[in-house]
């Protein structure tokens, strides 16, 4: 499936939402500065492309916009796209919290007592539910004691307390990455200040080596920076993958060489996942994506999060401009620092 930008997808539901209300659009365009135009008339294009919509334009404003199946079910196919990757423990969340939102919450009121129960009986099912799931997983995280009095002593509030806690609990990546046996790495007292000891990490498929991941550390090394290249920083004897992620921790940028070859391979991914979730976690720029033989659209296709990354094109640049870009970068994040 298609996967559109952020910017085109918050535009795709503004379309919806105005359906048939032509008026607004040309209010809309009215309305915005040159860059705010380019980009609105940008996304309507990406739409068009990607067969969401089909508009006619008349005096350079939208006179026609149909809003065609696939940009109808868009949403839902993400949402069933994301389902389809979660775990079992993320599944079983998500389905919780989804029954959550169409239950009432409990109430004490002048029904007959088999009335009240009936109106209950959702909130009491869910309850129950909850406190297998909690059974099954929960017990060791920072808000087991809450949730354990709250299924205890089952209360009229016992299910409006219980939904932010397990709100909470979808947003505690460190919880759910534990859960799905993701390690996290502990990094000792006297390193917890990040000091880089490389400048960047060069990612890569080994086929794209030859033909151009070779070239781009030669133009790298000319700015005589530090380069983490398995071919030049791994040496007789080494534990290959012990150095490779100490790498991806210890390297202030990650140029990404995405090609073909570099889809579904072990340790391509496992190199990409590492460098996703310290920015994640970091919240800084790390990740400096070049589409190599292939499209954006394949990007995007293959690593949506990447895909909001802006790429450039190996197509584009020859090495040492490539080297060029980045020192840009190194300066600016130098600067930033200093």
């Amino acid at each position: 499936m298609i996967r559109l930008s952020k910017e085109a997808y918050g535009i795709l539901k503004e379309i919806i939402d105005h359906e048939g209300t032509l008026s607004y659009w040309q209010q809309r365009l009215k309305n915005l500065n040159g860059k705010e135009d380019s980009l609105l008339r940008g996304c309507f294009k990406e739409l068009s492309d990607a067969k969401m919509i089909s508009t006619i334009w008349t005096d350079n404003c939208p006179y026609v916009i149909q809003i065609l199946k696939e940009g109808y079910l868009y949403e839902k196919n993400i949402k069933k796209e994301e389902k389809a990757t979660m775990s079992q423990f993320e599944r079983e969340l998500n389905e919780l919290l989804e029954r959550a939102k169409s239950i009432k919450s409990p109430i004490n009121a002048a029904f007959s007592r088999t009335e009240i129960r009936e109106y209950n009986r959702p909130s009491e099912d869910w309850i129950n539910d909850a406190e297998i799931f909690y059974n099954k997983y929960l017990k060791e995280h920072a808000l087991s004691d809450r949730m354990s009095r709250l299924f205890f002593h089952r209360t009229t509030d016992s299910f409006s307390q219980l939904v932010p806690c397990f709100n909470s609990i979808a947003k505690d990546r460190e919880f759910i990455d534990k859960i799905n046996g993701i390690e996290k790495r502990t990094v000792p007292a006297y390193q917890a200040t990040f000091f880089p000891q490389y400048d960047v990490f060069l990612s890569h498929a080994n086929a794209d080596k030859q033909d151009f991941v070779d070239k781009l550390n030669e133009s790298l090394e000319k700015l005589g920076i530090k380069i983490f290249y398995d071919k030049k920083s791994l040496e007789w004897g080494d534990k290959w993958k012990d150095c490779i992620l100490d790498g991806t921790e210890k390297a202030e940028f990650a140029i990404i060489v995405i090609s073909e070859n570099f889809f579904d391979r072990e340790w391509t991914e496992r190199e990409l996942s590492e460098f996703l979730n310290r920015q994640d976690r970091n919240g800084q720029k790390l990740i400096l994506p070049i589409v190599h033989n292939i499209s954006n659209e394949d990007l995007r296709r293959k690593y949506p999060s990447v895909a909001e990354i802006q790429a450039i094109d190996s197509r584009n640049y020859s090495c040492d401009e490539i080297a060029l870009l980045f020192a840009r970068q190194l300066i600016k994040r130098l600067k930033a620092e200093s």
